[in-house]
């Protein structure tokens, strides 16, 4: 009876995993969170058949309890907060810090085996997904006469109701996984269509045009080219082909004047000095760079003004202040009676100065906490997938408030658990063998 109630879990967890997959990479947000839910409540059963506890031992990892607790101090301004509404919805949106650790600790279910089968199914609907957009975007350009910028970043992402960079690391894991396994000899389907998805998702990746991503696709690019050249492989020079002509595309790409050569070009233009400037005007321009370094600026201001250095000004009040910031200094806040809002809006773009302004010192040190232990699981896990997703990630957070969204915390959270397959058991109870 117990065996057909562990092979019945076993199916729903695959089924909710596969769902959670296909509705991450087709931008189901309600799907999603339905799904992490199911998965959870059906991990803590699987581990009541199988143990007769509803907790494993695993939810004694330093992982779990370091986002518990950055969890934990997204919850304690509703205790006191003036704006009950919007710490709400903050909690909301941040639940996912406990609730997708508590999937993959909670039982132990993904292996080898499992891994592979999700990843073909998430790699497929990523193929699709994009297809979809570019289909929309030939639409928008061929019938209504939109400009060629339509199949660029934001533009491109736009109808699937995603954020490009987002966009762009979900179909980077996707093409690090392709580029793994056909280093092992394997092939979804066969090698055409490998090498096919392979060139589609750089192209992909080119479109989407997030600078961060686009230097991390070609690092990987180059890494496993290397790799492939101390193998002895008969599909070697096939994929050396695919690795060389993207690389050399992406060059070409970068230094010839188009959309996204304008993206890199424009971080070379402008005075950092500008930013010490105690008062702006609404026609200034910041790029990527100013911005950035505007932000360590205003988040120093605003605990120092606040006296908030240990617990922060709350997740609901740091949004408020940083627009302050912005009205009292000048900066273009949009136009009256338009959609537009300007810089109003804006986070720090810096999860970990996010972190420092919405909780504190200690909330900037269970944040660190969480990237710790990433990079320890990647460390342990010796896997080269792993360790250039974490390594993006963790660049990624320098550079973006990470956490603030939907997506951003389940491609924070959730890819490197999975790919990390912290559960990963043979009935034996041995590690199971690296797909590696």
């Amino acid at each position: 009876m117990n065996n057909n109630k562990n092979n019945l879990a076993n199916l729903f967890l695959y089924l909710f995993y596969l769902g959670f997959l296909v509705s991450v990479a087709g931008g189901f947000r309600a799907i999603s969170s339905i799904a992490i839910g199911l998965i959870l409540v059906t991990s803590f059963i699987k581990n009541k058949t199988e143990t007769g506890s509803w907790f494993n031992p695993g939810l004694r990892n330093k992982y779990v309890i370091a986002c518990s607790l950055f969890f934990l101090l997204q919850i304690i301004p509703l205790a006191y907060t003036n704006d009950f509404l919007s710490a709400w919805q903050h909690v909301q949106v941040k639940s996912a810090l406990l609730f997708i650790p508590l999937c993959f600790y909670g039982c132990s279910y993904i292996n080898k085996t499992r891994f592979n089968s999700l990843m073909t199914a998430y790699v497929y609907m990523l193929a699709i997904m994009l297809t979809w957009c570019l289909g929309v975007s030939f639409i928008k350009y061929h019938f209504q006469q939109a400009d060629i910028t339509v199949f660029f970043y934001h533009d491109l992402a736009r109808d699937l109701g995603y954020h490009a960079v987002h966009f762009s690391i979900f179909v980077f894991a996707g093409l690090i996984y392709l580029l793994q396994i056909a280093t092992g000899g394997r092939h979804l389907v066969n090698r055409t269509i490998h090498f096919l998805l392979i060139a589609y998702f750089i192209g992909g990746i080119l479109l989407l045009s997030s600078k961060l991503v686009i230097i991390f696709m070609l690092a990987c690019l180059v890494f496993y080219f290397f790799i492939l050249l101390q193998k002895n492989l008969h599909t070697k020079w096939a994929i050396a082909i695919v690795a060389i002509t993207g690389i050399l595309f992406c060059s070409s790409i970068l230094f010839t004047k188009n959309p996204i050569n304008r993206r890199f070009a424009d971080l070379m233009h402008g005075n950092i000095g500008v930013i010490q400037q105690t008062s702006f005007s609404p026609a200034n321009y910041f790029n990527g760079v100013q911005f950035r370094l505007l932000q360590w600026r205003f988040v120093k201001e605003i605990m120092q003004e606040n006296k908030a250095w240990l617990f922060g000004v709350t997740p609901a009040k740091a949004q408020s202040l940083l627009n302050q910031k912005y009205l009292s200094t000048h900066m273009y806040t949009g136009e009256p009676g338009s959609a537009r809002h300007g810089y109003l809006g804006y986070n720090t773009h810096n999860q970990f100065l996010e972190a420092l302004l919405q909780t504190g010192i200690i909330g900037l040190i269970c944040f660190m906490a969480i990237c710790f232990e990433m990079i320890k699981i990647t460390v342990q896990q010796k896997s080269r997938m792993l360790t250039a997703l974490v390594t993006l990630l963790l660049a990624y957070a320098l550079f973006e408030s990470v956490l603030e969204t939907q997506y951003g915390l389940v491609f924070f959270i959730f890819l490197p658990l999975f790919f990390a397959r912290p559960n990963s058991r043979e009935p034996t109870g041995k590690t199971a063998p690296s797909t590696e």
